[in-house]
C-alpha cells in the first residue's frame, strides 16, 4: 500500500507542477502578448509620422533656400569713394545695389533718375547736400558708357 500511495502522491506532485507552470507560478513565464492598438491609438502614431515628416520637408525647404540665398549686402559691394556710405543707406533702403552697379548714366542722368524716384516711386526727398553726395558719388562710380553720352540711357527702373 505504500508503494500505491508513493505513486499517487507522485502524480499528484506532477500535476500540481505542470499547473503551476502553466499559469506561471513559478519557472519561465512568456510575457503576454500586447493588446492589439486602438484606433486612437493608431490615428496618434500616424498624426506623429506625418508631423515628423512635415517637419523633415521643412529642414529639406530651409536648406534647400540656404543655399541660393545670397548674403547680405554690405557697402563694401559698391566701389569706394566719398558717398559710398550714403548711396548703400538710402538706396538698399528700397532695393539692391545690383540695379546701381549695372546702370551707367551722366552725372544729370543721376540727378534725374533722384527726381524720379522721389516722384513716382515715393522715396523720401534728400536733403540738398546729401543729393549732391550721392549724385556726385554715381556718376563717379557708375559713369555712362563711352558713346551713351549724347543719348539718354533708359531708367533701369522703369518697367512698362
Amino acid at each position: 500500500m505504500t508503494l500505491t500511495r508513493a505513486v499517487i502522491a507522485s502524480l499528484v506532485l506532477a500535476a500540481v507542477v505542470l499547473f503551476g507552470q502553466k499559469h506561471g507560478l513559478w519557472g519561465v513565464r512568456e510575457a503576454p502578448a500586447p493588446p492589439p492598438p486602438t484606433p486612437a491609438a493608431l490615428a496618434f502614431r500616424r498624426a506623429q509620422e506625418e508631423a515628423a515628416a512635415r517637419a523633415e520637408a521643412a529642414r529639406a525647404e530651409a536648406a534647400r533656400l540656404a543655399a541660393v540665398t545670397q548674403p547680405a549686402e554690405t557697402p563694401e559691394v559698391l566701389p569706394p569713394g566719398e558717398g559710398r556710405e550714403e548711396v548703400f543707406g538710402a538706396c538698399t533702403a528700397c532695393h539692391s545695389t545690383a540695379i546701381i552697379r549695372r546702370s551707367r548714366f551722366t552725372r544729370q542722368q543721376w540727378d534725374d533718375l533722384m527726381d524720379w524716384m522721389v516722384e513716382k516711386q515715393g522715396m523720401n526727398p534728400l536733403d540738398a547736400e546729401q543729393r549732391r553726395r550721392i549724385v556726385d558719388y554715381l556718376a563717379a562710380a557708375f559713369p555712362a558708357a563711352s558713346g551713351s553720352a549724347g543719348r539718354r540711357a533708359p531708367n533701369p527702373f522703369l518697367t512698362d
